[in-house]
């Protein structure tokens, strides 16, 4: 059994059901004109100034062979990515939360990050040694196209232990989960930071800037790997919808109603470590977006779950380019990379949400 205390409770006192239904329209429509904008000021912003003329130009197939190379090779891949890696992070968390009445629940915090992680550098170690390259990331075939199972299976496997450790006498306690995960995440760290030094290989600089998450050289082939991850995840979100609004019930309560438990926990479990997990395998470990943006969505949208799904999706997406775009032009042309950013944005909640824990 679980505490009966939800993380969507504290926002049912902010908004009733009659509010969402006429509030939600607005809400989405606000977020969807919010993710517009902020996708083409990525792509405006950078060490190469472009004006809209030449995106415009551009996106028609008319613009000069410089603006082309800049906006459809690099920036807009770069947006497209950061946002489906928004997305994972973001709903990655929603479950978490949900699954486990935890709202300190995130994928970096509960260590599904930091197994994808070492999973994901084992990968590159391993195919560094079979196949030789200047770039074991970007030339070899499995270390792109599978990369993603790879970490998900890592990822699962973290997920899982956690869970487990998380119990006290049969009942979940969202502190001893989150502090076990705090302490998982860490051992994990510390044996990734141990193979790299293992490695001792000259593209250890690559590794570490994945590891810090960044979106540093995405291309359109990052988005083709991703994409298909991020339809499973919509897929298996929307089908644990239902079950997740029974669930938010006692327990017992569940039961009564004909809900199979522990099977549609061990669904959301499996599709939040899905979207985790692929999303490090792209990009490396972004934290705290699955942090921010559940508390944020279930503020604005309240009990609804499907309204928290829909800010999910819209600011997840949201914050993740935002936080590229600054990474990269604020001391351009260095770059930060995001995981800096959302670290940054990150750690003050996490802290403040501590702090209100029993």
């Amino acid at each position: 059994m679980t505490q009966s205390v939800s993380p969507t409770a504290p926002a049912a006192r902010h908004r009733s059901a009659p509010q969402v239904w006429v509030y939600g329209p607005a809400l989405v429509i606000l977020g969807v004109l919010g993710l517009a904008l902020v996708a083409l000021g990525a792509v405006q912003s950078g060490a190469v100034p472009v004006t809209w003329p030449q995106i415009w130009a551009a996106l028609t197939g008319e613009g000069s062979q410089h603006a082309e190379r800049v906006i459809l090779d690099l920036r807009l891949p770069r947006t497209l990515v950061g946002a489906l890696i928004g997305i994972h992070f973001a709903l990655s968390g929603w479950l978490l939360q949900l699954l486990s009445r935890n709202p300190l629940a995130e994928p970096g915090i509960l260590g599904i990050s930091a197994g994808a992680s070492l999973v994901a550098v084992t990968v590159f170690i391993i195919g560094d040694w079979l196949v030789a390259s200047d770039n074991p990331y970007l030339t070899s075939t499995v270390a792109l196209e599978y990369l993603p199972a790879f970490a998900m299976l890592g990822g699962l496997v973290t997920a899982t232990l956690v869970y487990l450790l998380g119990l006290r006498q049969g009942t979940l306690s969202p502190v001893k989960m989150t502090l076990t995960g705090a302490v998982v995440a860490g051992m994990l760290h510390a044996v990734t930071t141990g193979a790299l030094a293992f490695w001792g290989h000259a593209h250890t600089e690559l590794v570490a800037q994945w590891l810090a998450g960044s979106l540093y050289g995405t291309h359109w082939s990052h988005l083709q790997t991703l994409l298909p991850w991020t339809l499973a995840g919509l897929v298996g979100v929307a089908l644990l919808l239902r079950p997740l609004m029974v669930m938010q019930l006692d327990d017992q309560q569940a039961r009564s109603l004909g809900l199979r438990l522990n099977r549609w926990r061990g669904l959301a479990l499996l599709t939040a470590t899905l979207l985790a997990a692929s999303a490090v395998g792209i990009v490396g470990p972004v934290g705290f977006i699955g942090l921010l943006i559940p508390h944020i969505s279930r503020r604005l949208a309240g009990t609804s779950l499907a309204l928290q799904l829909a800010l999910c999706i819209l600011l997840g997406a949201i914050l993740a380019i935002a936080a590229d775009t600054v990474g990269r032009t604020l001391f351009a042309p260095y770059e930060v990379p995001v995981g800096v950013i959302s670290a940054i944005l990150g750690v003050p909640f996490f802290l403040y949400l501590l702090s209100r824990q029993p």
